[in-house]
């Protein structure tokens, strides 16, 4: 029988409900990276690995500490999200992978499959140097050299200002057909 799991960092909960939700969906366990049973699990018995995380600056959160554990392999069974408050542009897929996957795989060869989800932003919630990251991203943000870019960068101002919900379950859609393909 093949199987799956689910592994993920979440700070306010959207990453979280994506794992839970993709579990669900496949029948398997998710774990938050910091849970000790992680650092006990044989990856290699499990044909689809997802890792989940958010997006901080164009990273996915701890997807570098996650990463340790795997070889050409285990690469060749991952699928990884980032969660945040940018839609998924060619030009923000292209950053987070390379801040993420291309730092341990440029050229893909493993063919990783990485997914960028709507995540959830509530302004009031957040506090010490998330909250002066954020000020300094919003001010950075207006600086966009070409029109798309600008207005993406008013987007993602108005949703740091306001926040943001894009939380849905139907964003996992294609992340589950992916992870079922890898079961079959």
């Amino acid at each position: 029988m093949k199987k799956a799991i689910v592994i993920y960092t979440s700070k306010r909960g959207s990453t979280r409900q994506y794992a839970e939700w993709i579990a669900e969906d496949l029948g398997c366990e998710a774990l938050p990276l910091s849970d000790p049973r992680v650092r006990d699990i044989n990856l290699y018995e499990y044909d689809c690995i997802i890792y989940g995380g958010w997006i901080r600056g164009s990273g996915i959160v701890d997807f570098d500490k996650f990463a340790r554990m795997l070889d050409a392999e285990l690469m060749q069974r991952l699928i990884v999200y980032g969660v945040g408050v940018a839609d998924e542009t060619a030009e923000n897929y292209a950053q987070v992978w390379g801040y993420s996957i291309g730092k341990i795989d440029p050229k893909n060869e493993n063919r990783a499959i990485m997914y960028i989800l709507g995540g959830r932003y509530d302004p009031a919630a957040v506090t010490g140097m998330d909250k002066m990251m954020m000020k300094v991203m919003r001010a950075v943000l207006l600086s966009g050299s070409t029109p798309d870019a600008s207005m993406e960068a008013k987007k993602i101002r108005e949703r740091i200002d306001n926040g943001y919900d894009m939380v849905r379950r139907e964003n996992i859609a294609s992340l589950v057909k992916d992870a079922q393909k890898k079961l079959q």
